[in-house]
């Protein structure tokens, strides 16, 4: 059977019953545009490391992106797994041996504070429901996602704080709110419909899937991202917790603070915004420097094979 046969046969229908239509649609573009062109028509067993290299070359060189590049090769590799358990295939799965594209795709774009200020009071006159949403997350780091699963069990106003539970990392972790957030989170308690629902839902009760475009048209429209041609540094929502973990670099938190309050599974995640504390790591510096001026006061050095008294100035 060739990859085509296998893919549309078997596989599809297979992935269906398990994955979003969104999802089998995306991988069944990924065939039609990508792999079939290349090697749709081979066998899976005469298929190689080669045709692989052959599928990567053809997109990065088309410029898509090696994120895009590396869903792609994803797929193909799902396909193999899924034919060697059906007994379809029983040779090696050929997409181990490739080595992916890697690109730095972080998103790199944070607001100033007066930048967040107006993108509020712009949010705040089109959707309250989303500036709200966007206070959110300048304010406590949280995603998207993380804001739509809130409920009202999660929030406990008393102590000011908020449960998210099955976030990205897969723990739980707590969010601490701010005084503008809690006066946020009490006008919305004030009005809520069901005590154990969600805190933002949509218009009909159900839990968000993805943010209004409402957000990207207002941004655009106060020119946050004229003549930017790098998406990475594009203001999207997600640039919302990219800017509250910046805010606190720049306020001197340390790294380590910042990651647990992301919920970062490793500092590495976290290391990006070191480069926002240059203040932070030249007074580290002037405290080691005060440190070894202290001590050689006083100090007795051996210069020449004599011994003499060191002063040194503070």
């Amino acid at each position: 059977m060739t990859f085509a046969q296998v893919f549309r046969d078997t596989y599809l229908p297979a992935e269906r019953l398990n994955k979003s239509k969104a999802s089998c649609d995306k991988e069944e573009g990924f065939l039609r545009n990508w792999i079939e062109p290349v090697f749709g028509d081979k066998p899976l067993r005469d298929i190689a490391p080669f045709d692989l290299e052959r599928l990567k070359k053809r997109m990065l060189d088309a410029g898509k992106s090696p994120k895009t590049t590396n869903y792609v090769l994803g797929t193909v590799r799902q396909v193999f797994n899924f034919a060697r358990r059906h007994g379809l295939h029983e040779g090696e799965n050929p997409v181990r041996l490739v080595k992916k594209p890697t690109s730095d795709n972080r998103r790199l774009r944070f607001l100033t504070r007066a930048e967040a200020v107006r993108l509020l009071e712009a949010l705040r006159e089109r959707s309250q429901d989303l500036c709200d949403m966007a206070l959110l997350s300048l304010h406590t780091g949280m995603r998207a996602g993380e804001i739509f699963a809130l409920t009202w069990m999660d929030v406990d106003l008393e102590r000011r704080l908020l449960t998210l539970r099955d976030t990205k990392s897969g723990k739980n972790r707590i969010a601490f709110m701010t005084g503008d957030v809690a006066v946020m989170i009490q006008a919305r308690a004030a009005e809520r419909m069901d005590a154990h629902g969600l805190v933002f839902p949509d218009r009909n009760g159900k839990k968000r899937v993805e943010v209004s475009n409402v957000f990207q048209i207002v941004a655009d429209s106060l020119g946050m991202n004229d003549g930017i041609t790098d998406r990475r540094q594009k203001l999207v929502f997600h640039s919302l917790r990219h800017t509250y973990a910046s805010w606190l670099v720049e306020q001197g938190v340390d790294l380590y603070t910042v990651k647990e309050l992301m919920g970062h599974g490793t500092l590495a995640m976290t290391e990006r915004y070191s480069h926002l504390a240059p203040d932070t790591l030249r007074r580290a510096v002037r405290v080691l420097e005060a440190g070894l001026k202290r001590d050689k006061v006083g100090q007795v050095v051996n210069l020449g094979g004599q011994r003499q008294e060191a002063h040194y100035e503070p």
